[in-house]
């Protein structure tokens, strides 16, 4: 088979397969559609994050330049969180944070620097600078 006929091969795949799982959203309610979004979501999520995260709530303060915040810790990892919040303050993905808050295991006082990554619905998430040690 030559090259064109590959190429040609696959983008008929490509298509079928769309096709066959456009056919098969559509005939699913909004909960069946809801649920498999979020299916798709967390195998995504964790084939990028370095770090598992697991559920975490708790009060943080942080700041970003000499503007004061806080919000609630949805989940957490060694290497980041999620902070729930009202999206309509002003943070932009790349702003420099200070964060403080409460370790999930041993209750410490954690004080420490991240990034806000991503910005979405309901909250912020934030890269810290160095790795918490957590779970364990």
């Amino acid at each position: 088979m030559t090259g064109a006929k590959k190429i040609a091969r696959k983008s008929d795949d490509l298509s079928a397969v769309t096709a066959k799982l456009f056919g098969t959203i559509l005939k699913m309610s909004l909960e069946e559609r809801s649920e498999l979004l979020e299916e798709i979501e967390a195998k995504f999520d964790s084939k990028k994050r370095k770090h598992s995260r697991r559920d975490y709530f708790m009060v943080v303060e942080y700041a970003v330049g000499n503007r004061l915040f806080s919000g609630y810790i949805k989940n957490i990892s060694p290497g980041g969180l999620f902070i729930e919040m009202d999206i309509t303050k002003k943070v932009a993905p790349g702003d420099k944070l200070t964060l403080t808050f409460s370790h999930p295991d041993n209750g410490d006082h954690i004080k420490t620097q991240g990034e806000v990554v991503r910005i979405e619905d309901g909250g912020i998430g934030v890269h810290f600078d160095n790795l918490i040690p957590l779970f364990g």
